[in-house]
């Protein structure tokens, strides 16, 4: 049997949270003394406080705890719930950092620090392509469903070559739920396949475009944006159609090595 302060030592929580969980018949002590109230805690009970560490740590309240206990868990459901909890703590994780490089490039741009972007004016002819529309709910599943269509053409045209395909948004832009239209070139060795991948052939207009290249992280796209913008206004230009992202890069490369070539269609106001 354990004093109430070595029990503490050993299940890594405080002695003031052990008695908490006595008073409110979380977790008992094995014995209490009758003449000195002093609490003793037996060894199998670092089990049952480690269930509950885990539980709290998994988001649930002491009252769901207690209701929880009741019917002790097993070590394979608490390790079930543990890998659920780690994979929602990494994809926290990664959505935290994302808008940390969001801010970052921000401030970079409101200091004036941003990169230079590069823009031309250029007419793209019209184009053949296979095109599917992809409901999505944000840019990350979208890059991913592009990545994943692209795979799938590679199974029937091993020589692909850039643009590997071409995105435009298929409705108006909601960060959290939009259409996009996926488009790759036509092959015909993609022929009887194309059916069958959701493709069906279109023609993509001529139009005149302000283009630019870029091969930075796309959470910089912002910053690229306001660059065509400031062009188009000063040019006393309107948009005239759906953006198109090139993509001029495999995407198998990862965000890292992306390379798009941004074509914004423009008119004479």
């Amino acid at each position: 049997m354990f004093m109430i302060g070595d029990f503490a030592q050993l299940a890594r929580v405080s002695s003031r949270v052990l008695r908490h969980y006595d008073r409110i018949d979380l977790l008992k002590p094995a014995h209490v003394d009758a003449a000195t109230g002093y609490r003793f805690y037996g060894a199998d009970q670092l089990a049952d406080i480690n269930r509950i560490v885990v539980l709290r740590d998994l988001g649930f309240g002491l009252t769901e705890i207690g209701e929880m206990t009741q019917e002790p868990m097993s070590s394979a459901e608490l390790r079930a719930m543990l890998k659920l909890r780690q994979a929602q703590a990494s994809a926290e994780l990664e959505a935290a950092e994302q808008r940390l490089r969001r801010i970052d490039s921000r401030i970079n741009q409101l200091e004036e620090d941003a990169p230079a972007v590069d823009l031309v004016s250029k007419s793209v002819p019209a184009i053949s392509v296979w095109s599917m529309t992809y409901q999505t709910g944000g840019a990350e599943e979208a890059f991913n469903a592009l990545s994943a269509l692209v795979e799938r053409v590679r199974g029937f045209i091993d020589d692909l070559v850039p643009p590997y395909a071409i995105a435009r948004w298929a409705t108006e832009f909601d960060e959290e739920d939009f259409a996009v239209e996926f488009s790759v070139p036509v092959d015909d060795r993609l022929m009887e396949a194309a059916s069958g991948l959701g493709l069906e052939e279109v023609v993509l207009p001529a139009v005149e475009v302000v283009s630019t290249v870029r091969s930075t992280d796309p959470d910089l796209l912002h910053v690229t944006n306001g660059a065509i913008g400031q062009w188009i206004e000063g040019e006393s230009l309107r948009i005239a159609g759906p953006i198109r992202e090139v993509l001029l890069a495999d995407p198998a490369a990862g965000d890292a090595e992306q390379v798009v070539e941004v074509q914004v269609p423009v008119a004479a106001v």
